[in-house]
């Protein structure tokens, strides 16, 4: 996702914490982000002026010893000797045989970097969307001595910004502020290390960080939590680089990417690994970029398309395969027809499929082309009308789905948005992606909607409502976290046992701030004994000052009381009549689950089953039941009671990790009861 768009509004997101942007403007003495070009100074072509400025400069970040359209004869990284290839071509085979393994952190998979320096290859950073595209292409840019430069706004220099390969530069090519000449401030191992030896490292470099959020897990030892800095010491013979991208990555964003200056539109029919999916709903200050990684070409009329993509907060970026992607090519944030709710057209924004210009020097300029094998595939910016059409192009090209298989993936794509709420319950983009797999799978199933919801949506979908993103200050606010989901919940559930008590059917109350703001979930918090954190602005924000967050009526599931609820619930059955109550008891008398035992049970109508794990270290707890008899939810819950891990999906099992010791807690969906089988591993 973009982030903030003034210094202001970072340090107000950080508080008094270190922030890595505010340290970058202090030290160049150049505010930012960069904005994308005013739209009076772009140009709708196949080139781009960019800046003046000769080879050996003092800022140059490294040498350029090819072009993009060069043919050379030595093996890479993922080709071999006399391959044939342009370095452009050469870029797409190397994004496209990434290897693809589990992520660190949450599940999924995500890909391997491959690199030049030996067997050197990696598990993927820890990054924002737009930040894994300039990533990638940097970095290959830099290993074989490739142009490569991104053009930007200075809004408050009123002047336009280039940062590539000769450093951060005014188009005069002068050096911007105090942004570092890196050539002679930082080294360059390229030339003296050969493989076997020891890797050289920078200190320095290591110890940098894009954010409190960039942890890089696999290199993170003994105690000590690194980010992107080391990442970037490990990956780079040239620590020159690594410098460069810490700043790229903090001044330039995915509206940068939308820019027509940096990347270009391409046809559908034209897609290919290297490539990017910008998503864009609102001019300023929100977007997703996804990585396109395979393009699998079963004829000109079927294509396989996955991608992968970082989010705010950072992440391992999340692999997403052809049946899961397709969805993301065909939505109207993809560049496609109509208008944003604040009558902007889709097209306009710079969404859909783009790809690189290629920088090539010419008369002492460099300049941000089109090369000549792309132009068949170029849509101009101008060009609305082929923008708008390649959704409904891609949703021609990209495999069809059975029923079935449409059916899984729309429910996996709705399980996914709620785990990832379950760690940012604040999150409005992936509330609005639940509501799209949902929209998704009314289309595939069909029928009575009402129906529809009462199996297949959870408490959980309506407290964590969508919202509308320019009217609800909660969407910029991506720092909450798993345990200030877990008393949300636990609210509503609180909320929902008080309504049954008194025979009546009260809709859960939404999470989002209100005119106290969040008034009722902080001072639940407190009675849990949980931490939770004060609202902060973490990107643009120009609803800040609402003051209330509005509901998106027009997205979501019938009213919760329509779901068949009766109005008096009965009583829960006692035990015997008609349930064995074989559980693991209340909380306080919770029954000891020992690893690798599996036990059978049954929880009755409107009770819960309590265990308590003991052993030390990640223990996950399984259980497995027929769902279609009764749908029950899992939760692992601290001894302070705030809930760890939860699990509610719609399958026959529900599986929930955390660090013991802590509890476990069986219990069904609206009272439901079912016998099961509990395992802890």
């Amino acid at each position: 996702m973009h982030r903030a768009t003034a210094t202001a509004l970072a340090l107000l997101a950080f508080g008094c914490a270190a922030d890595p942007l505010a340290d970058a403007v202090e030290e160049t003495g150049v505010d930012g982000p960069f904005e994308e070009v005013p739209e009076e100074g772009k140009y709708d072509g196949t080139a781009v002026n960019g800046p003046r400025i000769s080879a050996g400069a003092a800022t140059e970040v490294w040498a350029v010893r090819h072009a993009w359209s060069d043919v050379t004869t030595e093996a890479g990284v993922a080709w071999a000797a006399n391959s044939g290839l342009t370095f452009e071509q050469k870029f797409e085979r190397w994004i496209s045989t990434m290897a693809t393994e589990a992520r660190h952190q949450g599940g999924g998979q995500t890909f391997v970097m491959r690199t030049p320096h030996g067997d050197r290859s990696f598990h993927a950073p820890t990054l924002e969307c737009a930040e894994v595209a300039y990533f990638l292409r940097a970095a290959f840019a830099s290993w074989y001595g490739l142009p490569f430069f991104i053009t930007g706004w200075d809004a408050t220099g009123r002047q336009t910004m280039y940062a590539g390969h000769f450093g951060f530069v005014n188009a005069s090519g002068a050096r911007v502020g105090n942004f570092p000449s890196f050539r002679t401030a930082y080294r360059d191992h390229t030339s003296t290390w050969r493989a076997g030896q020891a890797w050289p490292s920078d200190s320095r470099l290591r110890g940098l960080r894009l954010g409190t959020d960039d942890t890089v897990h696999f290199l993170s030892t003994g105690g000590a939590s690194v980010g992107a800095g080391a990442y970037f010491d490990e990956v780079f013979l040239n620590k020159r680089v690594g410098y460069f991208l810490r700043l790229l990555l903090l001044y330039f964003g995915s509206a940068n990417l939308a820019d027509g200056a940096n990347m270009f539109h391409v046809r559908p029919e034209a897609v290919r690994p290297g490539d990017v999916l910008v998503h864009r709903w609102q001019r300023r200050g929100i977007g997703h970029v996804m990585p396109i990684f395979r393009v699998t070409r079963h004829s000109a009329e079927a294509l396989e398309v996955a991608i992968a993509s970082g989010s705010m907060p950072r992440r391992e970026p999340v692999w997403e395969d052809p049946n899961t992607a397709r969805g993301r090519f065909t939505t109207s944030y993809a560049g496609g027809p109509g208008e944003t709710s604040d009558g902007d057209a889709y097209a306009a924004l710079g969404g859909g499929v783009r790809r690189w210009r290629a920088p090539r020097l010419v008369s002492g300029r460099w300049r941000n082309e089109v090369l000549e094998a792309d132009r068949a595939a170029f849509i101009a910016d101008s060009d609305r009308d082929a923008i708008a059409a390649r959704p409904a192009r891609f949703d021609q090209l990209l495999r069809s789905l059975s029923t079935a298989e449409r059916r899984e993936v729309a429910l996996a794509q709705i399980e996914a948005a709620r785990e990832h709420l379950r760690n940012y319950p604040a999150s409005c983009a992936a509330r609005g992606r639940r509501e799209d797999a949902f929209e998704a799978l009314y289309g595939v199933v069909g029928g009575d909607r009402a129906s529809f919801d009462a199996t297949y949506r959870t408490l959980e979908d309506y407290v964590l409502a969508a919202l509308v993103y320019e009217q609800s200050r909660t969407c910029c606010w991506n720092r909450t976290t798993r345990a200030m989901h877990g008393v949300i919940m636990d609210y509503a559930r609180l909320e929902q046992e008080r309504a049954d008590r008194d025979g009546m059917c009260v809709a859960p109350t939404v999470f989002r701030a209100e005119t106290d703001g969040y008034a009722r979930w902080a001072a639940h918090a407190a009675t849990m004994g949980v931490e939770w954190r004060a609202w902060s602005e973490d990107e643009a924000c120009s609803q800040r000052s609402v003051p209330e967050d509005t509901v998106d009526a027009a997205r979501g599931g019938a009213a919760w009381c329509t779901l068949g609820a009766p109005s008096t619930p009965p009583p829960p059955p006692a035990a015997g009549a008609g349930c064995d109550a074989t559980g693991g008891g209340s909380r306080a008398t919770a029954t000891r689950l020992g690893l690798a035992s599996a036990r059978n049970a049954e929880v009755c109508g409107g009770e819960e089953d309590w265990y308590r794990v003991e052993s030390t270290g990640r223990v996950t707890v399984r259980i497995d039941f027929a769902h279609a008899d009764g749908d029950l939810d899992l939760e692992a819950v601290s001894d302070g009671g705030a809930v760890l891990a939860s699990s509610a999906g719609v399958q026959n099992q529900e599986t929930v990790t955390a660090t013991g010791p802590f509890f476990v807690r069986v219990f069904g969906y609206r009272g439901a009861a079912n016998t099961y089988t509990i395992i802890a591993q």
